[in-house]
């Protein structure tokens, strides 16, 4: 269940001081002009004002189409405010409307090029409309105006994750806790990013960390629950499931993480087991990924890149739980003799080599 977090939109007013400089020297004859001009821009900027006041008023009442109705009343009067092609655009994201916010937020970012929380606000609306691509081209260039600015970091993380961008993704959650290390949804989505990809024990603590930022972080107890579920920990895993679900009692993932874990529990009395593997054609090879796994390789990193089995390969050697008689004899043996958590092998089977990391 990922999560983009931290989406902030800010709603701001900016209005400025009208004056006439004391230095300013005009000829008599273009007084009433200019005083004319003054009071025009005067009463257009109290107009923009009150629409402002009323867009507010019914954004917190919830009456989205009547805010919407006064951000177009102001640009109707000035079709260069910024502030209103922005909320503008928040508002259109809130109702699914994504090109429509697309289109405000880039009018913005033509009056302003610098406007970072536009660019910032892009990158949201690319990324509920599924362009992912765009949003990080969003995202970088809302950098570039705000480079310290956490939760854009935080967002670009996500938004590589989605992509597929996983080491880009690692990189900009580090600097987000760079500058903000208490940041609870940096370290949950940290917690996501390893667990996508089959790094569960890594997982593990980043979500505890979520967890001692934010205390009733319901999504963080969840996701925990699951890499304890992944790992064949399923007491550790209903304890975190009932913890969400009582922090959120309407949390139908967690609930249904709830089910799952004790359907496995039964499977598991069965005989259920589960393991990785990485398969290569010769003794010799076997032995030299071992010897990488005793220096610290990862597991699921060699399976990536050596194992001939490309389907579990591409999951970091996971096969998934299996009952015995599911597998090859030879192997479901082996499997049997490693103790859970613990790698054996070389084991031959007709398919070649085996390195075999057992999770339960």
């Amino acid at each position: 269940m990922f999560k983009l977090l931290a989406f902030i939109h800010r709603f701001t007013l900016h209005t400025s001081c009208i004056f006439v400089s004391p230095c300013l020297r005009v000829r008599p004859s273009r007084i009433l002009l200019l005083l004319s001009a003054i009071l025009l821009f005067g009463c257009t900027e109290r107009q923009v004002r009150i629409h402002f006041e009323q867009a507010e008023k019914y954004r917190h009442e919830g009456k989205i189409d009547l805010a919407i109705e006064e951000y177009k009343a102001i640009l109707a009067l000035s079709p260069d405010a910024i502030d209103a092609l922005n909320n503008l655009g928040y508002l259109y994201v809130g109702k699914g409307q994504y090109a429509n916010a697309i289109a405000q937020y880039q009018k913005a970012i033509a009056v302003k090029p610098d406007f970072a929380e536009a660019h910032f606000n892009l990158g949201v609306a690319y990324v509920a409309h599924s362009q992912f691509d765009s949003a990080i081209v969003a995202y970088q260039r809302a950098l570039q105006y705000d480079p310290e600015n956490h939760e854009i970091h935080n967002n670009l993380g996500a938004v590589h994750t989605m992509a597929g961008n996983h080491r880009e993704a690692e990189v900009s959650y580090q600097q987000a806790l760079k500058l903000k290390p208490d940041y609870a949804d940096v370290y949950h989505n940290l917690g996501l990013l390893y667990t996508y990809e089959g790094r569960y024990r890594d997982a593990i603590p980043q979500y505890e960390k979520a967890i001692r930022y934010k205390p009733n972080f319901a999504d963080a107890y969840n996701n925990m629950g699951s890499a304890y579920l992944e790992l064949g920990q399923y007491e550790d895993a209903i304890q975190h499931f009932q913890t969400a679900v009582r922090l959120q009692p309407n949390h139908a993932l967690a609930q249904e993480n709830l089910r799952e874990t004790k359907t496995r529990m039964a499977a598991r009395e069965a005989g259920e087991m589960r393991a990785q593997h990485i398969l290569v054609k010769t003794e010799a090879d076997a032995h030299k990924l071992l010897e990488q796994l005793d220096s610290g390789a990862k597991f699921e990193a060699l399976a990536q890149l050596y194992s001939t089995d490309t389907a579990s390969g591409r999951q970091g050697g996971d096969l998934g739980a299996f009952l015995p008689g599911t597998l090859l004899p030879g192997f479901e043996q082996a499997v049997k003799k490693i103790e859970p958590g613990k790698i054996g092998g070389p084991v031959r089977t007709p398919a070649g080599y085996h390195i075999i990391k057992r999770i339960y």
